[in-house]
């Protein structure tokens, strides 16, 4: 994954918050994801104007004592978006 492009989701999608979850739904696509509270986080940061880095190193600062999974996450969730076609990576 390259670290450097920005992480853009598709337009139309349907959010449904669950607790501090969500789930996502494209009806164009019609595809669905469920994100826990720290997928949620990270779709959240997933707004066209972070790059991966970037979400990395917020969620870093946020939460230092997970710090040595944040980035495995972020890529296992991006890396989700991107094969549900809800987000697109760009520079």
């Amino acid at each position: 994954m390259d670290f450097y492009k920005r992480v853009c989701l598709k337009p139309d999608f349907i959010l449904e918050r669950i607790d501090n979850d969500i789930a996502v739904y494209h009806p164009s696509l019609t595809t669905s994801l469920y994100l826990n509270e720290s997928g949620a986080l990270i779709w959240e940061l997933c707004d066209g104007t972070h790059r991966v880095a970037d979400i990395i190193d917020l969620l870093k600062q946020a939460y230092p004592d997970h710090s040595s999974t944040i980035e495995k996450d972020v890529i296992t969730v991006v890396g989700q978006l991107v094969d549900h076609g809800l987000a697109r990576l760009e520079d």
